[in-house]
């Protein structure tokens, strides 16, 4: 993992983004993988992990991820979470919903 994102939606739902270069490519990488993590946890955490072309891709996809992104809190990998978000910020004015 080179970077992890958080991200919380309205006090509702948990999103973690992990960029993961080995991952293989995934058709729709702006879908996340929803569970709850335990008993301890209030909310869904809402799991987005793919390579660099995949976020992109979602980020492209999904206006409402790319802003997330690029309000979201850095918990790993400062340099590659700076790139991530400046590639959100970016595009979130030409992304459409998908």
């Amino acid at each position: 993992m080179e970077t992890a994102i958080w991200i919380r939606r309205e006090d509702r739902e948990a999103w973690l983004v992990e960029l993961i270069p080995s991952l293989a490519v995934d058709d729709h990488p702006e879908r996340p993988v929803a569970f709850n993590p335990g008993r301890s946890f209030r909310h869904p955490l809402n799991l987005i992990a793919s390579n660099l072309d995949g976020l992109r891709r979602a980020i492209e996809t999904d206006q409402a991820l790319a802003r997330d992104i690029a309000a979201g809190d850095i918990l790993f990998g400062d340099e590659r979470g700076r790139e991530l978000q400046a590639i959100a910020r970016a595009t979130n004015g030409h992304a459409h919903a998908g």
